[in-house]
């Protein structure tokens, strides 16, 4: 019989059915309820009607949200035994699925119909890379006594082997000494809902409660954020580097960031390529000059 306390080690923290070694996870769920006022009879008093109160009314479903922060291991990426594969918890594209992610828990809690809004990870030499994802649920949730967190072998991406590489618009390749790196998507979606539908009595008596028709990607953006130790010169209003008379074959500039694990198994590839958003650079006494540059790309 499971005690009413759960420690964090005996909790079990699953997306899409996979289990994850979180450092932390933080879920939440809240109604949209506004108060419902209703006129009553003609009241001679007054010469017009009382307002009567009638408790709340909900606006919309059930609606709650997820943030995780977990370790990088090939098993989470890996799919039908290719190692370089994102998972669908992470699959960021132009024509990303609007599928829900199904079968997640969060230690003694299960819920369905999950969407990605937010997921990046940064990575420092000599250190564990650490990533973070945000959700937005709709409907309810379960809860089960009987979820463990499985222990299996992982082999965690680390920063001591992963690696990063750029390239600059205008130009051939560039050296640059890259300290640090940040990694970061947004999701924005838009929820629709069938009024009438959920408007129906039946949603009451639904355990899951109501959850949109449809929940839709309206735009994609990546964005890594770097330490290095040059600036790219010659940067134009546009955000590229402004070597050429005219502006016809300028390219947009592009990091790639490979995640390895401390083995050396190739996790995953995560690039962004678009334009020189900003950059900046700072020199102190006893210290290297040290820089930081920022490239956006809108995927959708």
């Amino acid at each position: 019989m499971s005690g009413p306390l759960l420690r964090f080690e005996d909790g079990k923290i699953a997306i899409g059915n996979k289990d994850l070694l979180a450092k932390s996870a933080s879920l939440s769920f809240s109604p949209t309820l506004n108060p419902e006022k209703v006129y009553g009879d003609f009241d001679q008093d007054i010469v017009g009607a009382k307002t009567e109160f009638v408790k709340f009314a909900p606006t919309q479903g059930l609606r709650g949200q997820l943030s995780v922060s977990f370790y990088i291991s090939p098993n989470e990426f890996a799919e039908d035994g290719n190692p370089n594969t994102i998972n669908r918890m992470f699959e960021i594209m132009a024509g990303m699925s609007e599928e829900p992610i199904n079968n997640n828990i969060i230690g003694r809690y299960r819920f369905d119909n999950m969407y990605l809004t937010n997921f990046g990870f940064t990575f420092n030499a000599f250190s564990p890379i650490t990533a973070t994802a945000s959700y937005d649920i709709y409907g309810s949730f379960q809860k089960n006594y009987s979820l463990r967190f499985t222990k299996t072998e992982t082999d965690f991406a680390h920063g001591l082997k992963s690696f990063a590489s750029i390239y600059s618009s205008g130009s051939s390749k560039e050296d640059f000494e890259i300290s640090s790196l940040k990694y970061n998507i947004i999701v924005e979606r838009k929820p629709s809902n069938q009024i009438r539908a959920n408007e129906h009595t039946s949603i009451n008596t639904t355990p899951h409660g109501t959850v949109p028709f449809r929940v839709s990607t309206e735009a994609i953006e990546k964005e890594i954020t770097i330490d290095i130790s040059e600036m790219v010169e010659n940067l134009n209003a546009y955000g590229d580097q402004q070597n050429l008379t005219t502006p016809e074959g300028l390219i947009d500039s592009k990091i790639e960031a490979f995640l390895m694990s401390i083995h050396g198994e190739k996790i995953a590839r995560f690039s962004a390529e678009g334009k020189i958003q900003s950059q900046s650079m700072s020199i102190s006494e006893g210290g290297y000059a040290t820089g930081t540059m920022s490239i956006t790309e809108i995927v959708k």
